[in-house]
Formats: C-alpha cells, sequence, structure tokens
C-alpha cells in the first residue's frame, strides 16, 4: 500500500460485501491497525507502472480514504482487479446503493513533489513545510491551503484544502 511517505507491506482480505486491510503481526497471530471498506461505496482503477517501485498497481477509491495498491505482479494485480470489481458490482447490485458523488482523493506520496503543485513557486525545505489537499490529494503550500473545508465523509472537522 502506497502510504504518504512510502510504500508499506499491508495484508489485504476480500470478502463478498467488504475488503479489509491492515499489518499483521506474526509471532502473535494479531492483526494491528484494521481497516474495512465496504465495496458498495467502492471503485477500482488500474494504474500505470511507474519507475521499478510502483509497478502492478491499482487505485482503491472510497468516500472516506483512497489509496494505491501494489501487487508483487501483473498476474497477481489482474486477478485482484477481477476479483474485486466482481464482488464490488455484485454488491452494488444487492444494495442498489449509488456510489457517492464525493470521493477521497489518494494522495499523491511526499516523494513526487519538490515544490507546490498549485503555485509551482515554493519550493519545500525544512520551513517550508508540504501539506496535502484533502478534497484533491496534491501537495501544497502552506499560502495555497490556507482553507478549510467540512467534509464530512473523511472527518467531522474542517479539512485542509487547497
Amino acid at each position: 500500500k502506497q502510504c504518504r511517505k512510502q510504500l508499506k507491506p499491508r495484508q489485504f482480505f476480500l470478502f463478498n460485501d467488504i475488503v479489509i486491510y491492515g499489518t499483521i503481526i506474526m509471532h502473535r497471530k494479531k492483526y494491528n491497525n484494521i481497516h474495512i471498506l465496504p465495496l458498495d461505496e467502492v471503485r477500482i482503477v488500474a494504474l500505470d507502472d511507474i519507475g521499478p517501485e510502483r509497478q502492478n498497481g491499482w487505485q482503491i477509491i472510497s468516500p472516506r480514504k483512497s489509496f494505491n495498491v501494489y501487487a508483487a505482479n501483473s498476474s497477481e494485480k489482474n486477478e485482484w482487479i477481477q476479483h474485486l470489481n466482481t464482488c464490488i458490482e455484485s454488491c452494488q447490485k444487492q444494495s442498489a446503493k449509488k456510489l457517492p458523488s464525493e470521493l477521497a482523493p489518494a494522495w499523491v506520496p511526499d516523494d513526487a513533489a519538490t515544490h507546490c503543485m498549485i503555485c509551482n513557486k515554493t519550493n519545500f525545505t525544512l520551513v517550508n513545510r508540504k501539506h496535502h489537499c484533502r478534497r484533491c490529494g496534491k501537495i501544497v503550500c502552506n499560502n495555497c491551503s490556507t482553507k478549510r473545508l467540512l467534509l464530512p465523509s473523511q472527518a467531522t472537522d474542517p479539512q485542509r484544502v487547497c
């Protein structure tokens, strides 16, 4: 799973109506940081390969959280996408629920930007910090992300947006 700073190994479990992911502690056989996404709210988009570290990926998009996932090889990627789409279609037919119009963006990884993606002026340093817009996922400077907006599907308090 692509996190803000780096790729992190996560275990994914696909059920008929949900996908569960998180870290696993092997010696105690205990799952940690468990996240559950209902499949009737999820969309899947295949990603193009970018460099040696970001190959065989797809994006999981939902109202609460969106992120990129990478498989070990292309056949594993294709199997995951096929199974996910089959379960999503089945789940959406049964629930008759429409996919929400406002979906959480997948954040651009920190190492993908050296300057603000809005103004293209601010270079990021220890003093000029990177911020992620919660509405579009871009990496922006403080001046370009002074607004706060309530995004009910993501949080109960106003979030930083560009």
